[in-house]
């Protein structure tokens, strides 16, 4: 009988933790181990120095979420991507949502604010131009007022019929044609003139300022046309020399005379225009490293040339239209009449969306003279300067425009 008491006790014994695990396993008072919470959590990095257009790409660090929902802070313009990118167009703050979800519809959200800065660094887009009868140089800021912001400096600018700024140094550039000079001011007002070129010391070189008209920055150089060719110099005038020289051999009269120039940097293309006054008139494109010179439009008559893209403004004297070219298609939209007289000013602004050019008027000592504009697609034609608002000089307001250059300030 006592064997039979230590069997039992034995068995009991060795049944006993398992009846313990069991039974522990089965508590009502045992809880289910949490789910891992949900977090919405991202990153970003933003291009272009955060500078509109900048494109924000986006790195999703969330925990525990299988779908996304991403608001960036502009209407409609939503995602579902798990790590998405959004392009700002234009400067301002913006708050963007993320919102992360679970499959048993677990929801957590988070923002952060992107700044997007302003390209213009909080300046103006401006426009300056020559005028003949003052001899000066003036700039309008292009902020829409209806009593234009005007500054006036410089002086004896005879024949202007260049000018360009160079935003990144601060300065800007004038050829006259009447003195065979280019004269560089080094600032964007006011600044202090000085002769950068002299046709008169320039020696077996001389040729490369007979005529001089427009003017280009083009990737860090100068560039103009000047009879018979396209010159070239370093910034500070130094480094001289021919871009491009027409003679017989390249299909133009020796001695042609290319007045405006506008540059396509996507491309590297500069188009030009050559005078057919005294030439053979016509636009022409040639390529930055001065291959593929060719005519792109013949029988062109035009003081200047602005490209945007794909397309090219300009007025020609022999049809007597503002045009609108369209460089693939080869189509014209002649949007506008020609002025009375040569114009010598045509530019396009991108900033401001809007095509401007000068009528010099019939009148010497600039009491008719007026600068117009125009949407890129030759809409809504109107003067923004004339002789009410233009700038006076001994108390008499005077506009004789010519040559046209785009700034900011």
């Amino acid at each position: 009988m006592k064997a039979y008491s230590n069997l039992i006790l034995k068995y009991l014994l060795a049944i006993l933790p398992l009846s313990v695990l069991l039974f522990t396993g089965c508590s009502e008072d045992d809880e289910v181990p949490a789910l891992a919470s949900v977090v919405a959590k991202f990153d970003y990095e933003v291009s272009n120095e955060s500078v509109a257009p900048a494109t924000v790409t986006f790195t999703n660090t969330s925990i525990a979420a299988t779908t996304y929902k991403w608001d960036f802070g502009i209407e409609n313009a939503t995602s579902t991507d798990e790590n998405p990118e959004f392009t700002y167009e234009d400067f301002g703050t913006y708050e963007v949502t993320l919102i992360a979800k679970a499959d048993d519809n677990r929801v957590d959200s988070t923002k952060q604010t992107i700044i997007i800065k302003d390209p213009l660094g909080g300046k103006k887009p401006t426009l300056y131009y020559t005028d003949r009868a003052t001899g000066m140089i003036h700039m309008i800021v292009l902020d829409g007022a209806e009593t234009p912001t005007i500054q006036s400096f410089g002086e004896n600018h005879v024949k202007p019929y260049g000018i360009v700024t160079d935003l990144e140094n601060e300065n800007i550039y004038v050829v006259d044609q009447d003195a065979e000079l280019m004269y560089q001011y080094d600032a964007l007002v006011n600044g202090t003139k000085s002769v950068l070129l002299n046709v008169a010391d320039l020696g077996d070189k001389e040729h490369m300022m007979y005529y001089p008209a427009g003017v280009k920055i083009i990737e860090g150089r100068l560039y103009w046309g000047a009879e018979g060719g396209i010159y070239t110099s370093a910034l500070d005038g130094s480094d001289l020399k021919a871009f491009v020289e027409f003679t017989t051999d390249t299909g133009f009269l020796e001695g042609s005379l290319p007045l405006g120039l506008t540059y396509d940097a996507e491309n590297q293309v500069i188009y030009f225009v050559n005078d057919a006054y005294d030439y053979s008139g016509g636009i022409y494109k040639v390529n930055l490293d001065g291959t593929g010179l060719e005519e792109i439009a013949e029988g062109v008559d035009a003081g200047d040339v602005s490209y945007l893209d794909g397309k090219l403004f300009y007025f020609d004297y022999s049809t007597s239209k503002g045009t609108i070219y369209d460089i693939a298609s080869e189509a014209k939209n002649e949007f506008v009449d020609y002025p009375s007289n040569f114009v010598w000013g045509t530019i396009v602004d991108p900033i401001t969306e809007k095509i401007y050019w000068t009528d010099r008027g019939d009148s010497d000592d600039g009491t008719d003279g007026k600068i117009y504009s125009a949407n890129l697609d030759g809409t809504e034609i109107e003067v923004i300067l004339d002789i009410t608002n233009a700038p006076s000089v001994d108390g008499t307001p005077i506009l004789r425009p010519y040559a046209l250059g785009l700034g900011l300030y």
